[in-house]
Formats: C-alpha cells, sequence, structure tokens
C-alpha cells in the first residue's frame, strides 16, 4: 500500500474539484486533464491497497484530531468498491471528455463529478458511519445538481428537484436510524459496532429495535433506487449529462447493507430474534423491486429508462441475496453471492451504460427506435457483453451470481424444512420462484434492446450516425469492453479469490476452489430452471424483435387486458401520478389545516378578548374599590391623628406647659436666640476676625517698608544681589542636592 493510500484516495478528487475552476480561468478546455489527473491518481492509491487486502490484513485507521473521530476502514469490501469506483469514473471521465466536447459550463461539470466520485470514496472506505453519511449526502447532492444540470430546460429542472425530494426522504430515515444507534452504542465506528452487540440487545429492550432497522432500510431503499422510492433514477438519467454518477449512486444502497450486515447478524446469533424480521425486509424489498423494474423495463423507449430500472432489477437481486444471507444459519454464502454481484454488475452496468451513451452521441437521439439499426460494430459488440451477461448466457458472470444466489435459496428452504420452520421454507420457496421469474422478464427486455439496435427485421433505415465520435469515446469504450469480457469469463476464477479475501468479515470460508464453485452452481435445480426460463423470456422477444412474426400492436388491440398491462407499465404503474396526487392532497390538507387552525385561533383570540373584556371591567371597579377604601383608611387614619394630636399636644400638652400656645413658643425661643448673637458679637465678630485683619495689615506695612529701604535702584547693587543668591543656591544644592530623589 502506498503511504496513506486511503486518505490520499479519497482527498484527491475532492482537491481537483476545488482547483477546477482556478484551471478553468486561464483556459475552460484543461478542466478536464484536471479531473483526469485527480481521478487516476486516485484509481492508483486505491489499486495499491489490494496487495494488503490480499494478504488478509484489515486496518482501521482513526485520526483523533476533531471532536469528532475520523477514521477509514482498510477492509475487503471497503478496498475492492473503493477500486471498482474509481477506476469505472476514471474510464467514464476519459469516455466524457469526448462526450461533452461543446457543451457549456464545463468546468462546473467536472466540478461536479469530481466532487461526486470523492463523496463516493468516503462513503465506501469510512470507518465511521457519521462519515458515512456526510459522503452520503456529498453523492445525492452531486447527483440532483447533474439532473439539473441544463437548468435552463424547466423539465430538467423539475427532475433535479425531484430527483432531490426523493433522496432526502430515504436521507432522513437513514440519519434517524443512525442518531438510535449512536444514542444507544454511544459510537458510530464500524469496528466498534460489531464487536460489541450490547446496544443491539438494548435496542431491543426498549422496543425500538425494528424501528431502528426500518428507519435504515429505508435510507438505503432510497439510494439504491428501490420500489417505491425507483422514480427519481429514470427520470435522472435520461437528464443527467453523464449517467455514471447515478449508476454508482445506486451500488451505494446495497453496499451499505452489506456493510452493516454483519454487524446486525452478530446481534441475531447473540439472542434478538427479531432481526430476522429485518431480514425478511430486506429480502422481499429486493424481489418486489426486482419483479416491478424489470416488468418496467419492458415497455420503455428511453434507453436511460430501460437500463435505469435494469439497474434497479439488479440492486433488487443483491438484496435478495443478503437478506437470504441474514436467514440463513451462516453469513458466508448469501452474503458472498450479493456483494459479489454488487462488484461485478457495477462493470456490466457501466458498459451498458456508456455503449448506450456511445449509440445516443452517434445518432443524437435516445429513443431506441431512432437507435434501431445503428450501424457501429463498438455499439453492438458493447451490447452484447452487456446484454449476455445481464440476462445469465452462460457461461458470463450473471450465469453464475443468480444461479449461485436461487441456490442459496434453496438451501435456505433445506434448512428450514430441518429446523421445522415452515414460513421459513415458505419464503424460501416464493423467493426462488419470484427470481426465477424476474430472470425470464429480464431475458425479455434484455434481448429486446440488444435485437432492436441490432434493427430486428423492420428497422433497417434508422440508426444513421449524425456527427462523429472522438477518438478518446472509442478508446474508453473499447477498454471498458475488453475489461468487462475479462471480468465476465474469469468469474469461475475470481469467485474463490474473492471468498477468501471476504475471510475476515464473514469468518468461514465458502467456495474455495473453482471445481467447488462448479459443483456448487452447475448441478443445482436452480441452473436448470434458470435456463428453461431464460427460454421462456427470449421466444417472444426473438419473434416480437428479431423475427417480427409477432404484432404488438395486434396483440394490444386483440388483447385489452394486454394493452391495459402495457399502458400502465409504460406510465411506469403511475408512480408519478401517484406522486403528485399524494403531493397535491398533501398541499390541500395542510392549507385545510392551516385555515382550520387560523379560524379556532380567530375564534380563540375573539373568545379571549371578550373574557379579558370583561375580567378587565371586573378588575378595574374591584381595583377602584379597592384605592377608594385605602384613601378612605388613610383620611381617617390622619384624621384621627390630628385629633388626637390637637387633644394631647395642643390642649394638654400646652396647659402642662404653662404657656399660651405655639406662637408664645416661637417668641421665646428668638429672644434666647437673640441674647445669645447679643453675646457672641462683640467676642468673635469683632475681637476674633477684625483684629486678625488688623494684625496682618499691620505687620504686611511694617514688612514693606523695611523692604523699599533696601531697594535702591543702583543696578550694581541689584547684581550684587543676584550674585549673593546665584551662590547661595549652589551652596545649598551641594550641601542637600545628594538626598534628593527623582519622581516618577
Amino acid at each position: 500500500m502506498l503511504p496513506y493510500a486511503p486518505w490520499l484516495a479519497v482527498l484527491l478528487p475532492f482537491l481537483g474539484s476545488a482547483l477546477t475552476f482556478s484551471v478553468a480561468k486561464t483556459n475552460p478546455t484543461r478542466s478536464n486533464q484536471v479531473a483526469i489527473v485527480s481521478i487516476g491518481l486516485s484509481t492508483l492509491f486505491s489499486l495499491s491497497m489490494l496487495p494488503d487486502v490480499l494478504a488478509g490484513s484489515v486496518l482501521d485507521w482513526r485520526l483523533p484530531l476533531t471532536p469528532f473521530e475520523i477514521s477509514v476502514l482498510v477492509d475487503p469490501l471497503n478496498v475492492i468498491m473503493a477500486c471498482v469506483v474509481s477506476f469505472i469514473g476514471l474510464l467514464v471521465t476519459l469516455f466524457s471528455v469526448g462526450y461533452m466536447r461543446g457543451e457549456s459550463s464545463l468546468p462546473r461539470f467536472w466540478f461536479l463529478i469530481q466532487l461526486f466520485i470523492g463523496g463516493y470514496l468516503v462513503i465506501v472506505l469510512s470507518g465511521d458511519l457519521l462519515l458515512t453519511f456526510i459522503g452520503w449526502e456529498v453523492v445525492g447532492v452531486c447527483c440532483m445538481t447533474l439532473a439539473s444540470f441544463q437548468y435552463q430546460d424547466p423539465s430538467k429542472a423539475h427532475t433535479g428537484f425531484k430527483t432531490a425530494m426523493l433522496l432526502r426522504l430515504g436521507d432522513i430515515a437513514l440519519l434517524a436510524s443512525l442518531l438510535l444507534i449512536y444514542v444507544y452504542a454511544g459510537t458510530l465506528n464500524l469496528t466498534d459496532l460489531q464487536q460489541n452487540s450490547d446496544w443491539i440487545v438494548q435496542l431491543s429492550q426498549s422496543g425500538i429495535l425494528l424501528l431502528t432497522t426500518g428507519l435504515f432500510l429505508v435510507g438505503a431503499m432510497g439510494k439504491a433506487a428501490q420500489f417505491p422510492l425507483q422514480e427519481w433514477l429514470p427520470d435522472m438519467l435520461a437528464a443527467s449529462p453523464a449517467c455514471f454518477n447515478a449508476l454508482t449512486e445506486c451500488l451505494a444502497g446495497p453496499f451499505l447493507v452489506a456493510r452493516l450486515l454483519p454487524v446486525f447478524y452478530n446481534g441475531y446469533t447473540a439472542g434478538v430474534p427479531e432481526l430476522s424480521l429485518f431480514f425478511h425486509g430486506i429480502m422481499w424489498v429486493g424481489l418486489v423491486s426486482a419483479l416491478i423494474t424489470a416488468l418496467l423495463a419492458t415497455t420503455q423507449t428511453n434507453v436511460f429508462k430501460i437500463l435505469a430500472f435494469s439497474v434497479s432489477s439488479v440492486i433488487g437481486y443483491m438484496l435478495t441475496a443478503l437478506g437470504l444471507a441474514g436467514l440463513s444459519t451462516e453469513l458466508a454464502p448469501g452474503y458472498l453471492a450479493g456483494t459479489f454481484l454488487l462488484t461485478v454488475d457495477a462493470f456490466i452496468s457501466g458498459l451498458l451504460f456508456l455503449t448506450a451513451a456511445f449509440a445516443s452521441y452517434l445518432v443524437g437521439s435516445d429513443d431506441i427506435r431512432d437507435l434501431a439499426g445503428v450501424g457501429s460494430g463498438l455499439v453492438h459488440r458493447g451490447i452484447e457483453v452487456g446484454v449476455f451477461a445481464m440476462i445469465g448466457i452462460p457461461p458470463l458472470s450473471g450465469f453464475w451470481c443468480t444461479s449461485w444466489i436461487q441456490a442459496v435459496a434453496l438451501d435456505l428452504v433445506g434448512d428450514a424444512g430441518e429446523m421445522g420452520h415452515r414460513l421459513l421454507m415458505s419464503s424460501g420457496y416464493l423467493a426462488f420462484f419470484l427470481m426465477v421469474v424476474t430472470g425470464g422478464v429480464t431475458a425479455f427486455y434484455g434481448l429486446r434492446l440488444m435485437w432492436t439496435l441490432f434493427g430486428g427485421a423492420e428497422h433497417t433505415s434508422l440508426g444513421k450516425p449524425v456527427r462523429d465520435v472522438p477518438r478518446l469515446m472509442r478508446a474508453a469504450l473499447i477498454a471498458f469492453i475488453l475489461v468487462t469480457m475479462l471480468v465476465d469469463f474469469a468469474v469461475p476464477l475470481l469467485i474463490p479469490v474473492f471468498n477468501r479475501v471476504f475471510l475476515p468479515i464473514v469468518g468461514s470460508p465458502f467456495l474455495e476452489t473453482v471445481f467447488e464453485v462448479g459443483w456448487y452452481v452447475i448441478p443445482s435445480m436452480s441452473t436448470v430452471v434458470s435456463l428453461g426460463v431464460l427460454v421462456l423470456g427470449a421466444y417472444p422477444a426473438y419473434h416480437i424483435y428479431l423475427t417480427a412474426k409477432t404484432d404488438p400492436e395486434a396483440m394490444m388491440a386483440k388483447h385489452p387486458w394486454v394493452r391495459a398491462a402495457h399502458k400502465t407499465l409504460l406510465n411506469q404503474l403511475y408512480m408519478d401520478a401517484f406522486y403528485h396526487s399524494l403531493a397535491r392532497h398533501a398541499v390541500g390538507l395542510a392549507r385545510a389545516i392551516q385555515e382550520s387552525v387560523e379560524r379556532g385561533l380567530d375564534m380563540m383570540n375573539y373568545f379571549v378578548a371578550d373574557h379579558v373584556t370583561a375580567l378587565s371591567r371586573g378588575a378595574v371597579q374591584r381595583l377602584e374599590r379597592g384605592i377608594n377604601g385605602v384613601s378612605s383608611l388613610i383620611a381617617r387614619s390622619v384624621l384621627s391623628t390630628a385629633v388626637t394630636s390637637y387633644k394631647y399636644v395642643e390642649l394638654e400638652g400646652i396647659s402642662r406647659l404653662q404657656v399660651l400656645g405655639l406662637s408664645e413658643i416661637f417668641d421665646v425661643s428668638i429672644q434666647r436666640v437673640l441674647t445669645l448673637s447679643h453675646w457672641l458679637y462683640p467676642r468673635i465678630e469683632l475681637k476674633g476676625f477684625e483684629g486678625f485683619n488688623d494684625d496682618v495689615k499691620t505687620a504686611v506695612t511694617r514688612l514693606s517698608n523695611r523692604m523699599r529701604a533696601v531697594h535702591t535702584g543702583v543696578f550694581s547693587y541689584n547684581m550684587l544681589a543676584v550674585l549673593v543668591a546665584v551662590i547661595l543656591m549652589m551652596v545649598l544644592l551641594l550641601v542637600y542636592g545628594g538626598s534628593m530623589g527623582v519622581i516618577g
């Protein structure tokens, strides 16, 4: 591992996004060079961590530099996802250099792409769920902004708003779940959460464990575009100038489930049986989403919407595998199947999206009817590799992954039968049945897409190129095809290596050799049934889109239920209309509540005002009566005091002192004061103050007369006096100068 590889792998895309606008000021076209360098270096640092993971090392690298701990976790799942995201991101970046050529606001585009990849690497390399959620939000904001990249178009601006609203619904649920986990666990560090399951027991005892896990599942469903929160993905992919961001953002949902599944599984085995409902929820969300989104893909005409529903369907398979892993007696089979499909499908879906973008750029349309018969061998090879792998043609990756997951469902049935859990047996059988049906539907829409682009029997004049494709786009697509083909054909060899690498997470070995892989998958009933259903799904697609022996318009005219089903699927189960209706009713309800509350407040205000007025009037009257009473009491008290004083002071007191009244007292007092002043005046005023003034005047007169005799007016005498004074001052300074200090 290169020094500080996990940190640099995350930080370099953020640094590139920060430099994009500065470089663009000198030359706007050079912003793509910044993106290539930053993402390329991030890929290099991500790949450098593979040897450590292959050697079995796990590193929880923590930096306690802030009030919140920052950490990265270098383990098999994180490193493999970081390599997949950064490597595919690099190829798509090279592809986008040509694809976005001539577009306006290129610096903004490259800023968002680098920010998106940096946020995604934060998600997959973080060792702390708080940091994971920060990356989660960065990715969501970039996805919303790219959906409305051409915001001058009102429909695309609306798509960005719709994407933001649906993603925020899941994000709020996820944040609430993480807060509940933090309250009971005291940490969000993944290693600490897995090593100690006491917090799961405490959540169970408090009665909110299912609420916490349910909110967590809703958060993952939002990013994974699972039913009924899948509506943002097809519109976003059709509106975004780069489809890569939404594709990898969807993979963040199953990644987060895979990241925390061992943590919850430890709690399940530690004696918290109610977590089985959480695992059932994961499985059923995946099963229902896989089937419904596959059906929706059968009728769409926009190539990116077809692939969007395809991604949602495959992610449903991943969640199904992870749910089966939680319900099984051993975590390894289902967990490894889900995470391996998560890794491999990133290349398959990425190839399909880049091939569709290549064809769309070449023809100038996203409609498969306009792309029909596109005369590009590169498009044909990309569609062939991607579609054959997706629908499960042996020996490509789809065959191994789908058969593996279906075999896990059958293993669950067997284990449940041995333990006598009939409900769990029924769930396993139903899961197997729905996955098989989904496989048939996938074969139908996958071959429909491929044969339509090939031209079929009735599309031979469409799909003509309208512009040349840049060489860099061709080179990136060729590289993607080669890498995907290498991964597809090497799956039996990769599975044992993958399973050995994941031993630190699952704890027990599974399918350690190529022979074990073949023996587990090929002879199983799932393989036989899957291949049969593959033929059943391919047969109608062959007759409708390749040979044109069956006319779908005639079939819909003949069978009204077929027309109704087609219309329902074409309108995406009217989910968009449902959301609009729900929003309108919510707004109407809010306004009705607001009006009711306002009327209630007005009535309450009037009621309160009336009662306050009456109360105030009564209070004023009582206050006035109180004041009058106090005034009367004071007046009576003063009058009583005056009467008493007159009686005992004016009448009786004067008579006892033998005076005629107060006036006589004043006269006597004045006479005594006059007598005292007559005695003080000659003694103090005349002899004291005036005598002192006369003595001072006499002394000053005598001193001035003597000084006048000295001043003769002769200059020589005056100079002599000055000289004597100077000499006297010098003598004084010599005598007393040493004892004088400095002040200050």
